[in-house]
């Protein structure tokens, strides 16, 4: 990261920060007037004001900071409280340094003016303050600014997380990694707050990898629970009603087309040391509850998915360190292919256009024909799109859409 500026004028002792707005837009609002500035640059976050700081270090002569553009998230205001009282959460630089600077630069507050679009308040002050000839006013020093990696839980308690897979072991690496870098530290754990974890076995036996089939046997499901669930599908098999409350736990069953699907919500599940025992616990329900609608109806039912969602995904502090050391051991899982049920894409050119082509699974029929002439058409039109299960399914489609576009022979996935 680093602080997005231009230089206009080297001899010029003033700099604007536009914050969020266009650096080209605050320009054309002074004309003629942008001659007289030293600096102008952008500044999105806290963790910019540093660069600001090595920036205005290195040009020594600056003494004059304008603050003209969008507020869009306060940022303008943990500015002006730095260089009026030195208070920043996050200071990537040395104290004395920081200080010097501070200490040794004006800021003009212009971001009502901006509000206003009155850029006759902007050009009068920058005429005003203009003093140029490069006279320093502290000492000239090459500033780097080091960040280290955020070390610990994230900064917020996040809600709300999204894994399919259609293999348990995948969806275990995975949920553990999602906890580690997303829960938030609670005391004497780290936690998610309701990660939906959906294991697809459908055309599959069992979603394991590494149980045998005789080895989900030794998971059988409370006889009371199977009844339950069954009763209520019994009199209709499409019913929504098939609920099962066991007090740290609610499941529910439905069935859809030939495949039977459930819902199972936890209050808690320590993801490092319970997932997987949760899921046999889970999936050997489901099956058992198909094996009985089969028996009694004499269908052809089988488990599609189960989807399941704790209150508090949780890794306890003691086992961060194991959890970490869990996944550097299976990160390979990352690189393996997951089919998106959501389906594929083709893409190929056709005289000057470049076409995509959405098909649906299993059958690879025709769903949509998107026809594109840029890659900015592309991606405005895909961006916000519900056609991706998988975050790496969409990271695919763009990375062929660039080459689609950069290449006049292109062929999909040939590199």
């Amino acid at each position: 990261m680093r602080f997005n500026y231009e230089v206009i004028n080297e001899d010029s002792n003033i700099a604007i920060v536009t914050l969020w707005s266009g650096i080209d837009q605050v320009k054309r609002l002074l004309g003629d007037s942008i001659k007289l500035v030293g600096i102008i640059g952008n500044l999105y976050t806290p963790i910019g004001i540093n660069y600001i700081v090595a920036t205005l270090s290195g040009f020594n002569w600056v003494d004059t900071l304008i603050v003209f553009g969008l507020d869009y998230n306060g940022v303008g205001d943990l500015l002006i409280k730095f260089f009026r009282d030195g208070v920043l959460d996050v200071l990537l630089v040395d104290r004395d340094i920081a200080d010097g600077v501070r200490s040794t630069v004006r800021v003009i507050d212009l971001r009502e003016a901006f509000k206003a679009r009155n850029a006759d308040l902007l050009i009068k002050t920058v005429h005003e303050n203009y003093r140029p000839g490069r006279k320093p006013v502290r000492p000239s020093m090459r500033v780097e600014v080091r960040e280290n990696e955020h070390d610990g839980g994230w900064v917020l308690p996040l809600v709300g997380g999204f894994i399919y897979e259609r293999d348990t072991y995948r969806s275990w690496v995975k949920l553990v990694d999602l906890v580690l870098n997303y829960g938030f530290d609670k005391g004497d754990y780290r936690e998610l707050i309701t990660p939906l974890v959906v294991i697809d076995s459908m055309g599959k036996p069992h979603p394991f990898r590494r149980l045998s089939d005789a080895g989900l046997k030794g998971f059988e499901p409370p006889a009371e629970v199977v009844e339950a669930m069954v009763r209520e599908l019994r009199i209709n098999p499409y019913s929504i009603n098939a609920v099962y409350y066991g007090g740290d736990y609610l499941v529910q069953g439905v069935i859809s087309g030939d495949y039977y699907n459930q819902v199972v919500y936890l209050r808690s599940v320590d993801v490092l040391n319970d997932w997987c025992r949760q899921l046999y616990r889970w999936w050997s329900l489901a099956r058992r509850i198909v094996e009985a609608l089969n028996s009694e109806f004499n269908a052809w039912y089988s488990v599609g998915s189960i989807a399941v969602m704790p209150f508090s995904a949780r890794i306890y502090a003691k086992d961060l360190s194991r959890a970490e050391e869990f996944v550097r051991r299976n990160a390979n899982v990352f690189s393996e292919f997951v089919e998106d049920p959501r389906g594929n894409f083709l893409v190929m050119r056709e005289g000057e256009s470049v076409i995509v082509e959405h098909r649906l699974p299993i059958t690879n029929s025709l769903h949509r024909r998107f026809s594109f002439k840029s890659l900015e058409e592309a991606y405005n039109t895909l961006k916000n799109s519900n056609h991706f299960t998988n975050y790496s399914h969409a990271m695919y489609l763009g990375k062929e859409l660039a080459r689609v576009f950069l290449l006049r022979n292109y062929e999909q996935d040939k590199l």
